[in-house]
C-alpha cells in the first residue's frame, strides 16, 4: 500500500472511532425529553418520529402545535409535582430587620408576608418588622 493510502486509510479509521465516541454524532439521537419544556423543543423542530420512541402516540404527528399541547399532557403529573417542590424549596431566607424595614419604605409591605399586607404607611411597616425580627 502505498503511503498516501495508508494516510488516507488511518484518516478514515480516525474519524470513524472518534464520531462512535463523540457526543457530536452524525446520527441524529435525540435524548428523551426531561419535561415539557424540552419536549416542546423537539415538537418546534419537528422531531416527532424521535418522540415517537419515547411515546408512540408522537410518532404519526405532523403539527408543532398539537405536538405541544401533547408533550404538556404527557408531562401534566410531573409538572404538578415540579411546581409544588419548587414552591417549597422557594421559601424566603431569613431576614434582618434593617432588610425588612428597606422593604418598608420601598412601599414592599405586601411581599413581606401576611402580617404586613394591611400596612400602608411604611413607619407602622417598620415597626412591625422590629417586632418580628427582632
Amino acid at each position: 500500500m502505498s503511503p498516501e493510502m495508508r494516510a488516507i486509510a488511518c484518516v478514515a479509521m480516525l474519524v470513524t472511532a472518534s464520531e462512535a465516541n463523540s457526543q457530536f454524532s452524525l446520527r441524529r439521537t435525540v435524548p428523551v425529553p426531561a419535561d415539557a419544556n424540552a419536549c416542546k423543543v423537539t415538537c418546534q423542530r419537528f422531531g416527532f418520529q424521535a418522540l415517537g420512541k419515547w411515546k408512540p402516540e408522537f410518532k404519526d404527528m405532523t403539527n408543532p402545535t398539537v405536538c405541544c399541547t401533547k408533550c404538556d399532557e404527557a408531562f401534566s403529573g410531573e409538572a404538578k409535582i415540579q411546581t409544588q417542590q419548587m414552591m417549597q424549596a422557594e421559601v424566603a431566607p431569613a431576614m434582618t430587620a434593617q432588610q425588612c424595614k428597606t422593604i418598608c419604605h420601598r412601599f414592599g409591605m405586601k411581599t413581606l408576608g401576611p402580617k404586613f399586607s394591611s400596612i400602608t404607611n411604611p413607619v407602622e411597616c417598620a415597626k412591625q418588622c422590629d417586632v418580628e425580627h427582632a
